[in-house]
Formats: structure tokens, C-alpha cells, sequence
């Protein structure tokens, strides 16, 4: 079963839904910098596995401190994450910590 809520506190690229989760219905998705010191700086984007491409939703968006970035649909947020879809991957450019909610 996929996770709705993520703690990011690493630049590392984190997987927020696998491809076959099938959590097309998003609504919404918030990014919050939970950090009292620093900015942060995101990629969201989905991932095609086949042909091994990204598509950008945010890159390299700037988040202020304690700050949240809400997401709805109008945001090109739905997409196909069925076996046959993609992944949802998220990356902080920098090293804060950020919350993800994403909501169905």
C-alpha cells in the first residue's frame, strides 16, 4: 500500500509513489520546509521507467522557510500511476527538512 505522508531530511531523490500504487486520483499534494534556517530548493517529478524519462511538475522551486507549497489539480498533479504509468519521485536540492502530504 502506498504512503501519503513522507518526511524528507536528506538531498536524496525519494520515491513518494511507486509506479502500481495506482493513486491517480490526487487531489492535492503540500510540501512543507519544516526548516527554521534554511530554504529549500525541490524537484517533483514523474518518472517513466520504460523509457527511463522525467517530467517535471516543480524544478528547482524555491520553498521559504516554514513555509508550505500546496499543489491541486490544476497543477498537472493527476496522472496515470497505475502499473502501466509512472513513479512520483521528489528531490530537496538542499539539505532541510520537508513534509509531503498528498491527498486523495
Amino acid at each position: 500500500m502506498a504512503t501519503l505522508q513522507h518526511n524528507i531530511t536528506n538531498t536524496v531523490t525519494t520515491e513518494l509513489l511507486a509506479k502500481g500504487d495506482n493513486i491517480s486520483n490526487i487531489k492535492a499534494i503540500t510540501i512543507s520546509n519544516q526548516d527554521t534556517n534554511n530554504a529549500a530548493k525541490i524537484d517533483l517529478f514523474m518518472y517513466d521507467q520504460v523509457n527511463n524519462k522525467s517530467y517535471y511538475v516543480l524544478k528547482n522551486v524555491g520553498i521559504p522557510i516554514e513555509t508550505t507549497l500546496v499543489l491541486g489539480p490544476k497543477d498537472n498533479i493527476v496522472f496515470d500511476n497505475s502499473v502501466n504509468g509512472f513513479s512520483l519521485i521528489i528531490k530537496a536540492n538542499t539539505s532541510t527538512s520537508v513534509d509531503v502530504i498528498i491527498t486523495r
